[in-house]
Order: C-alpha cells, then structure tokens, then sequence
C-alpha cells in the first residue's frame, strides 16, 4: 500500500504501437499522445479538434428537445412586454446561468426580473411560495436555470395558477412534469442533442444562442465568460461542447470586458495572463460560490451584472470576505465531522457515513463531504440541523450513484436531487437514523469491498529525461483541464531519497530531493509532514505526481509535485517481506546500518569463505548475526531457529544454497529478506561455476592432454594426470565430475585406462556426452544456477517475494 493507502494503476504498455502512431500523425510526444487516448480520443480527425477547439464544433441549439416551444414563447413575452422572471439557483453555475438569461433577455428588449433562492430559506430549486408572489406580482412567464427537472408539485402549481414555465436544468430527470409549455434538458428522454454533459450555465446559454439567432442578432460570443465559469465550477465533463465552452470561454475573460470579472480578479491579486481553467475552478468559482454558501447569492449576480467599477469593487470585496470566511468555517466542520465519522465507523461497519449536526453551516458541508470522501473513500451525507428539518449534502465515491441511494431512501427524506456523484436533500429530524440505516442498507447491497480502497490512475510512465521544462511547458496543449480531462497524473519508478525538510509557514508540506540515475529533482508534497516518519533516507520509491510550469524570480521554472508517494523496494507476499537494495554504492555501510537494529536475528550470506571473513571482520563485533557462504560447507543445524532476517551481501549461485535459511523463520512466520547484491557478482558467481562444473569445452581438453602426455593408466586423482588441460585451478569436485562423465561415456575404462574406443566415441562426442547422467546434470544445475541469478538480479520486489515463497513451498 503506498503511504496515502491508495493502490496504484499503472498505464498498460500494449497499446504503445498504437500510441507510437497517432503521436507521429499529430506531432506530439508518445506521453502526450496517450494522455489523448486515455481520454479516449483516438482517432486523428478528433484529436486535432480536442487539441484546437473552436466555436465551429458547438452544436446547433436548435437540435435540444424543446428549444423551439421555449424560444418562441420567450419572443412572444418579450415582444408584449410581458413581465418574466428567471428562477435561478445559489451556486456558481446557477448565479452564471441567471446572470447569461438576464442579460440576453435585456438586450433583446426584455425587462425581466430574476429570483435566486436563499440556501437558508427556501433551500434548493422551485417552491410554491415564491411562484405565487411572482403571479401576484405580474408575471406571466417563469424560465428556471440549473433546477425545477424534478419539481413535479411546483410546475403544476405554476400551470393551475396561469403561470407559463419553461423549465431549464441539467440534473437527472427523475419524474414526468405536468405544466411546463417546454422543458430543455439533454438528458430528457426523446432529447436527440448530441451532447448530455453541459452545465446549467450551457444549456443556459445554448438557449441564448437560440434567442440570438431567432432575433437576427449576431451570435453571442460576450457571454462565453459566463458560460465558462459556470461549467468549470460545476461537476460536468470538460470534453466536447464543455471543452469548447471553457475555451472560448476563458479568451473572452482574459479580456476582462466585463466590469464584475475584473473587479474580482484585481481583489484576488490574479494575473490576467494567468486565468486558466485551474483559476476559473479553484479561484472565481469559490468566490462566486461563497456568496450562495454563507448568505444571499444576489451579490454574486449583482456583481457579475454590474457596470459601474466603484460598485464592482465593493461587491467583489464583499464575495472575498465572505469566501474567506467560508474557508475557516469549512476547517472547523472538517475538524468536528472527521472525529464523528471516526467514532462512528469504530462502532459499526459504516457503507455509507452519514452524519448531522446542529451547528453546521448548511453552505459549506457540501464540500466537508467531498473532503471527507477523499479521506475515508465512503459515500458521505452530511446533515446541517435547524429546528425540526436537517438540509443535506452528499458526496459519493467512484461507481456508486448517490442520488440513486438517496431514491432509494426515499421514504424518510422531504426532497432530494442532483447528479450520480453530489446531491442534495432535506430530512426531519426524526427521520436521521433511519435514513442512515437505510443508506448503509443499501450501500452494502451496491458497494463492494474492493470499492472502498481508492484507486490512482496513472496516465503515463516517464523516464528521469522526461521530466523536464519543455515536456511540463508542452502539457497545456490539453488545456481546459477539469472533470474527465484532469491534469494528468504520472508516474516514475525507483528514485533513490536523498533528503527531505518540512516547508511552508505551518512545516505541514514535504521538500524532497531525490536521484535517479544522473538526474536529481526536488519535488513537493503537500500536506504531507504526518508521512514524514515514512520516509527512510536512500530507500528508493516511486512516484506519483504532477508537473507544471512555475515561476520563481520571472523566471520560467519546472514545478514538481508529488500527489502519493510508494516504496519501489519493498515488497510482501504471505510471510514473505522483500526490501530491495540492489545496486547500492556501499554495501557495507548498508549492512552495518541493517545489523544496528537490536530486534533482528539474522543471516548474512556472502559468495565465498574469503569474503565472508572480509565482510565480518568489518562489522561490528557486537551484533550477534550468522555467516554463510556458498563455499563455506558449513552445517546449517549450526545456525540459528527462528531467525527474522536474511541479508543476501552477495548474490547467491542457487536457490537450495539459501532454501534452508528460508525455512527457519521465526514462530510468527515472518522472514525479511534484505537484497544487496549487484550485477558485479554475477563473474565471481560464473567463475564459481567454472570451478565446479566442467563443461564440453573443458572435457575436451581433458582428453587431448592426456593423450598428448601418451597417459595410459589414469589413478584416483585426474587433476595428476591432466591437471595442466584447464587455464585456472578447479576445484575438487570439478575433478571428480570430470572423472565420473570420461567414466560414463566410456573415454575412461573400468579399469581406469584410456579406453581402445575413444577415437569411436569422440566422433560422436555430443551423444556420449548426453549419454551422461553426471554431465546432463551438471548441465542442468548450470542453467538454473543462471535462471536464478536472473531471477534475483531482473525481478522487482512483488515478483521476488511470491517466486522465492512458492520456491520454499515447493
């Protein structure tokens, strides 16, 4: 598990012939080509569209059910002076939705009003109060934005009074409607519109295209800033239209024409050059939203609306202060409703979390619900109590439909809504433990285990060279980023760490310094200073991380930062614990800090005896571990039981060298396996074999030299008689196996003399060798000798830790 606890998904290597092309069709680097691809842009044509998106590739409004009826309606008030009223919504893409209405409507030569619900009164989408004041009041035509799909009890009321609706929403239709002359929403069923995914603030502005068109008026590219702020903040895919929207959108916004935009972006100090989806989602949308959360949304409309630059500024102040307030009421319901979902989950198997609390801010828990879905990996409704009702927010995980759950629970909630992934509620009181019960009921039914562990998706696997100025510079050719087009998330394997410091005003972020190969990086990890007593200086790690373009001093800088962090060296399988530090400059430093724990009882095996005193006799005296070598010959009932620790200094010729060592694991079963070997001990361990194993060559000169010493009688040892055939000096047991294969394929007599047939047997030298049981397993033991020094040098961790398991089990 990495140090957040989340199991990584590296990006698949089969597909890369495919990748290979299409980066050649488009000029682009393999990383950046699967970055397409993985949002499954695969053919050239839509690729080069996604990577230039213009206002040619909108659809035409004119193809969304019900746009026709809407428009025509809308005309016909406009051009009796009928009074019209847009029902809007608190959030950023509803208070961008109204403001996008209002504005098309005046310039067309309405006169409309607009309505934002309160989040503290009325609460989300249509009520029946507000629809009556608004016919009392005059008017004949209510066009909703961003709600009212669901309002069944509302829209009927609308119709019973002589109230024309034309409903307007993006959510999920979970009921027929009865009343409203026309309903634009993609994802009604019969709604043939190519895109289902636009926000409020698109189909808003789809609907003002329309009335543009309808008019004779150009088309209404002043009002993309709108539309881009709207659909960056809200949960919708940035692909396709959305894509094009926020494009455009941001262009139009950079050119700060309208008064409100400028007004707050010069209040946040944000760059106009650096407004980017990013800025749109993480800076203006928050200050947008922060209006709707802690009070009135009007504000925010007002400002957005606004053309005078005094009053700009003092409602762009007014939406800072309130959002500002917003983020230290949000860190005290973080704080209360983490330790409540703790004591919670202690007490019972929680599926869902659902928690309630009287003096929570209903405005801000709908993102303490998203924060506390990314710490516990749960779907999580929070509830902010007042009086007898408790107003929700939910929160889900990857796969699992809140507000299908929510339907489901239908029976103890008063109204509910929203998308697969976020909704909103009201309950009773009284109803709150039932709707848990009910929501964990179903949760059970519908989540399984392996959900509940998060998942990082890695979209590409780059090399030290690759994480680089230019590659971070060349990422915004995917710019709009957001919801299915995210900044994309790497990852690098095996860095070695070399240093870490804690930063940052509270030293609650992580400066890393790290190595791989001849590149060093200093990467950044945010909030990150509780995983420090993780960190192990020169243990190696993979990385999971984001690049991007920073500045320091006006100078161009690459910014690294680390999103998850996972040791490359250390691997378990079944009792089995590998920690790999293969390849390290200082063997012996390593050793002597492995031997300074008190709590191991280990064995260290080196490849001959020689180096196994030169490796003890640098060791401190005081530990208390073992010795063995492959030449040692030593007994292994003279080591120890129950050892916890083998550390490979060399790399060893076999696995039936170290076998027995693996089977006297201590009683908890538990054996770490530190590796410290390099590929340098591959020729010791060839010239081992050499030693010991004569092969086909050897044989051969073995015979020519006791021929050419005319040898007749050969005695006990063959060393004596054609000791001189071999370059080096074997050792004895190569003499022994040399004797009993000349033996086998008759070279050698029983009598121990140079057989008459030699000249016979040598012409056919290969079938006699393999007529030798001696020389086939000497052959054998060759080749596995060489399969498990690959095997120990080639394989990672996980690989290393099941294969020598099942070895030992075998």
């Amino acid at each position: 598990m990495s140090f957040r606890g989340r199991r990584w998904i590296w990006p698949e290597t089969e597909d890369n012939g495919f990748i290979n092309k299409l980066a050649e069709q488009l000029d682009l680097t393999p990383a950046l080509a699967r970055l397409l691809h993985n949002r499954g842009i695969s053919d050239p044509r839509k690729a080069r569209a996604f990577l230039d998106p213009t206002l040619e590739q909108l659809y035409s409004p004119w193809k969304m059910l019900g746009m026709d009826a809407a428009v025509k309606r809308i005309v016909k008030a406009i051009e009796s002076g009928e009074k019209i009223i847009v029902h809007g919504d608190y959030d950023a893409d509803g208070i961008t939705a109204t403001v996008i209405l209002v504005e098309t409507l005046r310039a067309l030569g309405g006169n409309p009003d607009f309505f934002l619900p309160s989040r503290f009164d009325e609460g989300y989408g249509l009520h029946v109060e507000p629809l009556r004041q608004f016919r009392e009041a005059g008017a004949g035509l209510v066009i909703t934005v961003d709600c009212g799909i669901n309002a069944v009890e509302e829209a009927a009321y609308a119709s019973a009074i002589g109230l024309d609706m034309i409903i307007t929403d993006h959510h999920q239709p979970l009921f027929p409607l009865q009343g409203p002359l026309a309903i634009i929403n993609p994802l009604q069923k019969n709604c043939s519109y190519p895109f289902k995914e636009l926000s409020g603030a698109g189909i808003a502005f789809k609907l003002a295209t329309a009335l543009y068109e309808k008019s004779g008026k150009s088309f209404p590219g002043h009002l993309l800033d709108l539309a881009a702020l709207g659909t960056a903040a809200d949960v919708v895919s940035l692909l396709n239209e959305n894509r094009v929207l926020v494009s455009s959108g941001l262009e139009v916004l950079r050119r700060l024409d309208r008064v409100g935009f400028k007004a707050l972006i010069d209040t946040v100090s944000l760059a106009p050059e650096r407004i980017n989806s990013k800025t749109l989602s993480f800076i203006l949308a928050p200050a947008v939203n922060a209006a709707g959360r802690m009070g009135e949304a009007l504000p925010a409309a007002e400002l957005l609306l606004e053309t005078d630059m005094s009053r700009a500024i003092g409602l762009a102040a007014k939406l800072d202060r309130a959002n500002q307030k917003r983020r230290s009421t949000e860190q005290v319901i973080l704080r209360d409703a983490t330790a409540a979902a703790l004591e919670q989950m202690a007490a019972a198997d929680q599926m869902v979390i659902t928690l309630a609390a009287d003096n929570w801010h209903h405005g801000v828990i709908g993102i303490v619900a998203s924060r506390l879905v990314e710490k516990f990996n749960r779907p999580v409704a929070l509830v902010a109590l007042d009086g007898d009702e408790g107003r929700g927010s939910a929160r889900s995980i990857p796969g699992f439909d809140i507000t299908e759950a929510l339907a489901s629970s239908s029976d103890f909630l008063l109204r509910f809504g929203g998308h697969e992934q976020a909704a909103g509620f009201t309950v009773s009181r009284e109803k709150i433990n039932e709707l848990r019960e009910s929501l964990n009921r179903y949760g059970s039914a519908n989540i399984k285990e392996s959900d509940l562990t998060p998942q990082l998706y890695l979209e590409a696997e780059l090399q030290e060279d690759d994480i680089s100025l230019d590659f971070a510079s060349s990422l915004s050719i995917m710019e709009p980023y957001g919801t299915a087009n995210s900044l994309p998330l790497f990852g690098s394997r095996s860095w070695e760490l070399l240093s870490w410091r804690s930063v940052g005003a509270d030293k609650s972020h992580l400066k890393l310094k790290m190595r791989k190969k001849l590149r060093t990086i200093e990467p950044i990890f945010f909030s990150a200073a509780n995983l420090e007593e993780k960190l192990e200086k020169g243990r190696r790690l993979d990385l999971a991380f984001r690049l991007k373009k920073g500045y320091f001093r006006q100078q161009e800088t690459l910014e690294v930062e680390i999103k998850d962090l996972n040791y490359s060296d250390e691997a378990g399988y079944l009792g089995l614990k590998i920690i790999d530090k293969r390849f390290g400059r200082d063997r012996l430093k390593c050793l002597g800090t492995i031997l300074a724990d008190d709590n191991i009882r280990a064995v260290v095996f080196t490849a001959t005896n020689s180096r196994l005193h030169q490796v003890k006799s640098k060791c401190s005296p005081a530990n208390s571990a073992s010795y063995i070598s492959s030449g040692s010959g030593s007994d292994f009932q003279d080591y120890p039981d129950h050892i916890n620790t083998v550390i490979l200094f060399d790399l060893p010729l076999s696995p039936e060298i170290i076998k027995p060592l693996l089977n006297r694991r201590d009683n908890s079963g538990q054996l770490t396996i530190y590796l410290l070997y390099s590929e340098t001990d591959l020729q010791v361990n060839r010239t081992i074999i050499d030693h010991t194993l004569p092969d086909a060559e050897n044989l051969a000169a073995i015979i020519n030299e006791l021929e050419h010493n005319n040898v007749v009688k050969i005695f006990d040892d063959l060393s004596l008689a054609a000791g001189s055939a071999v370059a080096y000096q074997p050792a004895a047991a190569f003499w022994e196996r040399a004797a009993k294969i000349l033996s086998e394929t008759q070279i050698i007599s029983a009598d121990s003399t140079l057989s008459g047939e030699r000249d016979k047997i040598l012409n056919a030298w290969v079938d006699a060798l393999n007529s030798s049981p001696t020389y086939k397993a000497s052959v054998k033991l060759r080749e596995e000798c060489e399969l498990f020094q690959k095997v120990l040098l080639e394989s990672n961790p996980a690989e290393l830790a099941k294969y020598l398991y099942n070895y030992i089990s075998g």
